[in-house]
């Protein structure tokens, strides 16, 4: 008689493998419920930190709405009061009248200097209000994806 080896067998216990075949189950029904559960966990916290950062985002435009409304003021208000230096100056200079605006003039140019900074500043913190949503937005995300790893 040849023998290969579909023709060995061998005699051992079934409960043993029962059981194993058991656990075996119970691990993957487990390991599914707990990565689940963990998605489930990550993204409910992605979705706070996102509800956050709407929270914050829409503050950080009302306040910078804000700082506009006061920045255009200041530049109307420095506009009124160049115009209001030009009219006393050239009230109170009488028969000076020229003297007095030569006087006067390197004030109205260090006001229109301010009032042209004042314009630039504006637009820098518009940008850096993008720039800081982008970077906060960023971060978030790489916390998100840490977190979840």
């Amino acid at each position: 008689m040849n023998k290969t080896m579909e023709d060995e067998y061998e005699l051992i216990r079934v409960s043993p493998m029962k059981k194993l075949q058991k656990e075996v189950k119970e691990l993957k029904e487990k390991g599914d419920d707990d990565i689940s559960d963990k998605l489930r966990d990550n993204i409910e916290r992605l979705n706070e930190q996102i509800s956050k950062l709407i929270t914050i985002n829409i503050n950080l435009q009302a306040k910078m709405t804000e700082l506009l409304i006061k920045d255009a003021e200041l530049i109307e208000q420095t506009t009124e009061m160049v115009e209001l230096l030009k009219r006393a100056s050239e009230v109170e200079g009488g028969g000076e009248k020229a003297e007095a605006r030569v006087d006067m003039q390197p004030v109205v140019d260090e006001l229109k200097k301010i009032s042209s900074q004042n314009e630039v500043i504006s637009g820098s913190l518009q940008r850096l209000m993008g720039v800081q949503s982008k970077e906060y937005t960023r971060e978030l995300l790489s916390k998100a994806l840490k977190t979840s790893s």
